[in-house]
C-alpha cells in the first residue's frame, strides 16, 4: 500500500506544467535565495560575483548588454528555476548558458532537464544557435549529469581561481 503522506520524488509529470518567460528585476532575491552558503553560491556563479551574498541589484547589473537573454523558469506563478543565454562572441551562432538553477526544494522532480530543454527550444528557434555551450564545475556532479541528459558532452576541461583556491570545470557542447 503506498502512504500518500510521503512526497514522491522523481515524477517527472511535474515539469511539464514548467515554462519560461523573460526574466523580470522582481525574480532576483528569490533566484539569489536559493543559494543557502557561499559554496553554493560560487558552485552556481563561479567568480562572477564579488562577495556572497549578492543583491539583487548586483544580479541586474551581470545581465546588462544587447546579448544577454535571462529567462525564468515558472509553475503558474512560482519560480523554480533560471538560466541565462548569452551569445558570447560575435558569431551569432553560438549560444552559452550560465547561471542555471532549480530551486532547491524543487530538485528531483524533472524541472533542470525541463529547464535546459525549454533553453536548447528557445536558443536555435528564437535566437538561431547553432552551438550551445556551457561550463561546470567538475564536483557539480548532479548538474553534470543533468546537462549530459539532455545531450551536452564534456568536450574540455579548465580551471577558475576562486577565493583564493583552484575549482576545476568541465566545459560541455551540445
Amino acid at each position: 500500500m503506498q502512504d500518500f503522506m510521503t512526497p514522491q520524488k522523481h515524477v517527472n509529470c511535474c515539469a511539464k506544467n514548467m515554462t519560461l518567460r523573460p526574466f523580470l528585476s522582481d525574480d532576483a532575491a528569490t533566484i539569489l535565495s536559493w543559494c543557502k552558503d557561499k559554496h553554493a553560491f560560487r558552485l552556481w556563479s563561479a567568480d562572477r560575483y564579488k562577495d556572497y551574498p549578492a543583491k539583487p541589484e548586483e544580479m541586474m547589473a551581470q545581465y546588462n548588454g544587447d546579448n544577454m537573454y535571462p529567462l525564468t523558469a515558472v509553475v503558474g506563478d512560482t519560480i523554480i528555476g533560471h538560466i541565462l543565454l548569452r551569445r558570447p562572441s560575435e558569431d551569432k551562432s553560438i549560444i552559452r548558458f550560465g547561471f542555471v538553477i532549480v530551486d532547491n526544494t524543487k530538485r528531483g522532480y524533472g524541472y533542470g532537464k525541463q529547464l535546459l530543454r525549454q533553453a536548447i527550444e528557445y536558443a536555435r528557434e528564437k535566437l538561431g544557435a547553432k552551438q550551445i555551450t556551457l561550463g561546470v564545475f567538475c564536483e557539480n556532479i548532479s548538474a553534470v549529469e543533468c546537462y549530459k541528459s539532455v545531450g551536452f558532452r564534456i568536450i574540455g576541461e579548465g580551471s577558475y581561481l576562486i577565493d583564493g583556491d583552484e575549482w576545476k570545470e568541465f566545459e560541455m557542447e551540445l
